[in-house]
């Protein structure tokens, strides 16, 4: 079993970071972030990482439990929202937006050493369909196994001992936040893999069953209307109302914060 990774992000840049309520999120380039994982393998160590992006900031600034399990993670940004709040808090934007779905296949394709993967997550099928495209698309690395992620809490033990009689070097847990960024804090320690990777839809988009957003859409960091677009029942709360709540907590946070750094001082009569 890989020695569980003390620094959740490259010492150079420990102290560039967006820290709120608990939640600290590196501001990281992608090739700081791909150098370092390089090294999470190459040493053997383990180390969590999550895609932050405003829906997963909501929750843990919500539940503390789950900010409490993030604290494992090196987060990276993700979004548009998060980099408003660093806006907002640091007063600069993060310097790249890192999301999984563009960051990992960017980090397959860019580890020339073989690995050995692992897929769980998203409904029955659509893992092994995303295995087959990944091998044809990174003939160098090899998934070593793949589950659904439609099991129940009591088969959680078994499920990591499937993962282990694969041994991976890499997990990739596509169970939405928070159940994948939780599944991970609980039974990382248990597990063999080096990294585990919290990936949301990218096995649906690897598989060919979700559609991403254009690249132009996406180069101006609107792929968000366009999920919302196709997927308004599902997505619908997410990305209306659940945003709302975001902006008017950031502000609230912020509001605070001033409010403490500058204090009012009453006049004496």
């Amino acid at each position: 079993m890989p020695d569980r990774a003390l620094d959740t992000a490259p010492r150079a840049a420990s102290a560039d970071r967006l820290d709120l309520e608990g939640v600290s999120v590196a501001d990281l380039t992608r090739d700081e972030l791909l150098a370092h994982l390089h090294e999470v393998l190459e040493r053997k160590t383990q180390l969590c990482l999550g895609f932050c992006n405003a829906n997963m900031l909501l929750a843990a600034l919500r539940e503390p439990a789950y900010a409490a399990a993030l604290r494992g993670f090196l987060l990276v940004s993700d979004g548009l929202g998060i980099d408003l709040c660093s806006a907002l808090f640091r007063g600069r934007f993060f310097r790249e937006n890192l999301n999984g779905t563009d960051l990992v296949p960017a980090f397959l394709a860019a580890e020339t050493t073989p690995r050995t993967l692992y897929l769980l997550g998203a409904r029955p099928g659509i893992a092994g369909a995303a295995a087959r495209n990944l091998a044809l698309a990174y003939p160098q690395h090899r998934v070593v196994g793949v589950r659904h992620g439609y099991f129940r809490p009591e088969e959680a033990g078994a499920v990591v001992a499937e993962i282990n009689a694969a041994a991976p070097d890499i997990l990739l847990v596509a169970l939405g936040n928070p159940g994948q960024e939780l599944f991970i804090a609980e039974h990382g320690a248990r597990l063999d893999a080096r990294l585990l990777m919290g990936v949301g839809a990218l096995v649906d988009y690897t598989a060919g069953t979700a559609t991403r957003a254009p690249e132009a859409v996406r180069a101006l960091r609107l792929e968000w209307v366009f999920r919302l677009l196709r997927e308004p029942r599902r997505l619908g709360r997410r990305y209306t109302l659940d945003v709302a709540v975001f902006l008017v907590t950031i502000l609230k946070l912020r509001l605070a914060r001033w409010l403490r750094d500058h204090p009012v001082r009453v006049a004496r009569p």
